[in-house]
């Protein structure tokens, strides 16, 4: 019976998909790696989990060793720091010669921001990228916003003994299951943004585009990566041919913007229900700011043809209100 280790559980994805693992696998044995030790009744109980193993994903030999023990593993907790998968691949680079292994890996579609311009205007000349393109997908590199991560598991595949796959999901919105609570990612940067300058910014006209999706979006395409897994005569084709990039909605910034002023300014959270027009300076740091001020474009062909990618959750411009109704900000 395959085994299999996952990697954050409490996160926005990690608490759908162990829940997704149970239902769709339940007599596989799931381990979990985590450092919180108050939800243990819950993961055993309600998650179903097999073992659970409390550490961080800097300490590197237990990661190790306890990869080493599983078919699968499955890192949706971090995204961008090379140290865990590292220790991932080490781990599952000790098994036997012959016993499949599996390591799947998700990053995140910040890769792809446009580099030519910055402007917070849209760019007609951006680049569309495909994970159907196999070109598209070897120009991943170590400089973008997850590469780091992305080039120690695309280059454990390239040696053939572990089978890598590795899904990149643009900006996700939504709510964590579980007892643990954690915001979608954009929902979570743009609340930071608006408490850091005190309201709702974009950036020159607003018009670069950026991709979002339903965190529950993400979970038929991690579940249809365990299946393709299982399968004996997988992996099949080149490490990138088993990248993917999924997203859902296709938006104007200055759109979005307006939206979150909104509600950040029924909520308490800031002064004023209008987003400011600001100068890519006057924006201050951080990932979001990068997201605003330049286009993020790109084509799920290969997800769509080989994982049956199909988003089906509500859009974030229609629903903000409601995903954030619960929480206080």
């Amino acid at each position: 019976m395959p085994s299999i280790l996952l990697l954050g559980v409490t996160g926005l994805v990690g608490s759908h998909l162990v829940l997704a693992l149970k239902r769709e696998y339940p007599a596989y044995p799931v381990t979990v790696y985590l450092r919180n030790r108050n939800i243990e009744e819950y993961l055993r109980e309600t998650a179903g989990v097999s073992r659970i193993v409390y550490g961080t994903y800097h300490e590197t030999e237990k990661l190790a060793a306890v990869a080493k023990e599983h078919d699968i593993v499955i890192n949706v907790g971090s995204s961008w720091d090379p140290v865990p998968s590292r220790a991932i691949v080490a781990g599952l680079s000790q098994r036997p010669v012959g016993v499949k292994t599996t390591m799947i890996h998700m990053s995140g579609a910040g890769n792809f921001v446009d580099t030519s311009s910055s402007t917070g205007n849209a760019n007609p000349s951006a680049k569309v990228w495909s994970d159907g393109n196999v070109e598209d997908m070897e120009q991943l590199h170590p400089g973008m916003l997850n590469g780091r991560a992305d080039e120690v598991v695309l280059d454990a595949g390239k040696e053939g003994k572990i089978g890598t796959y590795i899904l990149f999901p643009t900006g996700l919105y939504g709510a964590s299951a579980g007892p643990i609570k954690a915001l979608g990612v954009i929902q979570l940067l743009m609340y930071e943004k608006a408490k850091e300058l005190g309201f709702v910014p974009y950036i020159g006209e607003g018009t670069t585009r950026f991709n979002t999706m339903h965190v529950l979006d993400t979970i038929p395409p991690l579940l249809r990566m365990i299946d393709l897994a299982l399968k004996e005569d997988t992996p099949q084709g080149s490490v990138y041919e088993r990248c993917y990039i999924i997203g859902a909605n296709l938006d104007r910034w200055i759109d979005l913007s307006t939206k979150f002023a909104e509600v950040f300014y029924a909520k308490g959270v800031i002064s004023s229900p209008v987003p400011k027009r600001v100068k890519l300076e006057e924006a201050g740091k951080g990932e979001i700011v990068d997201l605003m001020a330049r286009d993020q474009l790109f084509l799920s062909h290969r997800a769509e043809a080989t994982l049956g990618y199909n988003p089906t959750h509500p859009p974030l411009l229609e629903h903000l209100e409601e995903m954030l109704h619960d929480y206080s900000l």
